[in-house]
């Protein structure tokens, strides 16, 4: 990839990774909207997968430079970690939407007192200013997309990443139509749906970066033993 446009690399960079500060930030928002009770999974569930994606550009950007063998294997080290961590995390997740799920099924159908209860509590989801939310993020990952084909056209050639983004453009549509298609009493329990497939995909993610860290880290430790030249 000799052609590629550092200028554009940067914002698709700045980019990702104001995508995922934003995503973090929309439970908070949410909440000071229409008070504590307002789930706002969504959002932050998608910054898991696009962590994943701005971790890839991070890596991406220091492969730019000519770095020695042992950069790649501490580099690969670090993926186990963290991949380690996020599986464990991503599974943490996905049981607090499957409890925020049927808590809230489980209040809207037990008639009359939970079904009071539950219209008192999550009702009252702003679904309007998810979406909108969720289209801003959209915008954004889109910026993302066309900044990394203008750094270089090659990045469109990494499968990994193109599927990565793909599946991140999926996520966000999913929940924002998830979001918006029921009557808004609904919408905090289909935000936490959407929130649930998000993190199910990035656990499967997480999975395979794990195993791949695994054979990179094997094979780094096994040319470099004794014998063998790097």
């Amino acid at each position: 990839m000799a052609n590629i446009r550092p200028l554009f690399f940067v914002l698709a960079a700045l980019t990702i990774l104001l995508v995922v500060v934003f995503e973090l930030s929309t439970i908070a928002f949410l909440r000071n909207t229409v008070g504590d009770s307002a789930p706002g999974l969504g959002g932050p569930y998608l910054a898991l997968l696009d962590g994943i994606i701005l971790y890839t550009i991070i890596l991406m950007a220091i492969g730019h430079f000519d770095f020695k063998a042992q950069t790649a294997r501490i580099a690969s080290v670090v993926t186990l970690i963290l991949s380690f961590i996020g599986v464990f995390g991503a599974l943490l997740m996905i049981i607090a939407a499957f409890v925020a799920i049927f808590l809230m099924l489980g209040l809207l159908l037990a008639a009359p007192f939970g079904t009071i209860a539950y219209f008192a509590t999550y009702a009252d989801f702003p679904k309007g200013v998810a979406v909108g939310a969720l289209s801003f993020i959209m915008v954004l990952k889109l910026f993302f997309l066309v900044m990394l084909a203008l750094t270089d056209l090659g990045y469109l050639k990494n499968k990994g990443l193109v599927i990565l983004v793909a599946l991140s453009l999926l996520a966000t549509w999913l929940t924002s139509f998830l979001i918006a298609l029921p009557p808004g009493f609904l919408s905090s329990i289909t935000d936490a749906v959407g929130a649930l497939i998000t993190a199910v995909i990035a656990f499967v993610v997480l999975i395979v970066m794990f195993i791949m860290s695994i054979v990179a880290v094997y094979r780094s430790l096994k040319f470099s033993s004794p014998g063998r030249e790097i």
